[in-house]
């Protein structure tokens, strides 16, 4: 690779500052370093389901004034959503398909589609898409369960967004889970985790746990996501998710995130320093 090469802008999710008005928001976002965002719109955030078409728009402005973007929005896949997404140049709108007990797998697969497509012609003709993330768990997982569940669908409608500390929990080595999700890649989600022993069930039998941790100490090697993202001249955002734990195993957020999201912003900046 050579130093000219286009790299990837580097996003948070801003989930830890919940309180924190637009401004100061993206104020913060500025000063830590960041070329844009991906922002959750729920009950309580800066953005709210309810409101979401008056008030995205202005939280692009806010940004955008910074010098920053909001490249992805978390946020419900309905068609209030979608719209305000697509009105307000939100280049993804992320979801995941949880999987629960009352339909199959495949029934709920089918309805994801069903849902999708209904909201594609809102999307149609706008510089918006569904963003499918894999989840570990009750979730669809991995990449290639992603990429099975947006099957068929437009790729102007639905794309893929990797999240490798989830694939790492479930064992997919990085460069494959890329490989597979590389034809409809839009975001790649960056975070680590690792499983403890938290007792036995009634049988004696060991309970796995999940619990997140600093890139570097995690499952995933994020010098191989990097690696195989600059091979292949990836540019599309990389998110940084700012899930961390304190000693304790209780999720920080506000202030106590900035010191180890700033090591982790450092060190993928070293990594994509050397792979790009």
């Amino acid at each position: 690779m050579t130093s000219s090469q286009t790299t990837p802008p580097i996003t948070v999710f801003t989930k830890p500052w919940q309180h924190l008005d637009i401004s100061a928001l993206a104020d913060l976002i500025a000063d830590l370093g960041f070329n844009g965002i991906e922002l959750p719109v729920r009950p309580g955030f800066q953005v709210e389901p309810d409101t979401i078409q008056d008030t995205l728009g202005n939280a692009v402005k806010v940004f955008k004034d910074r010098g920053l973007s909001i490249y992805s929005v978390a946020g419900d896949l309905d068609v209030k959503t979608a719209r305000a997404c697509a009105a307000a140049g939100v280049p993804v709108l992320r979801t995941m398909l949880k999987i629960t007990p009352e339909k199959t797998y495949h029934e709920h697969v089918d309805a994801f589609r069903k849902q999708c497509q209904e909201i594609g012609d809102v999307l149609e003709g706008s510089e918006t898409t569904i963003g499918l993330q894999n989840h570990c768990d009750e979730f669809v997982t991995s990449s290639i369960g992603m990429m099975q569940a947006i099957e068929g669908l437009s790729t102007d409608t639905a794309t893929a967004v990797l999240d490798v500390g989830h694939t790492g929990l479930d064992g997919e080595l990085e460069e494959i889970a890329i490989d597979i999700a590389w034809s409809r890649l839009s975001l790649v989600n960056l975070k680590n985790a690792i499983r403890y022993p938290d007792g036995k069930d009634e049988f004696g039998a060991t309970i796995w746990k999940r619990t997140w941790v600093p890139g570097r100490e995690g499952y995933t090697s994020w010098n191989k996501v990097i690696a195989e993202l600059g091979r292949r001249s990836y540019s599309l955002p990389i998110c940084i998710t700012c899930e961390y734990k304190d000693e304790e195993r209780r999720g920080l957020s506000g202030n106590d995130v900035i010191p180890p999201l700033k090591d982790d912003l450092a060190f993928l900046q070293e990594l994509i320093n050397k792979h790009y």
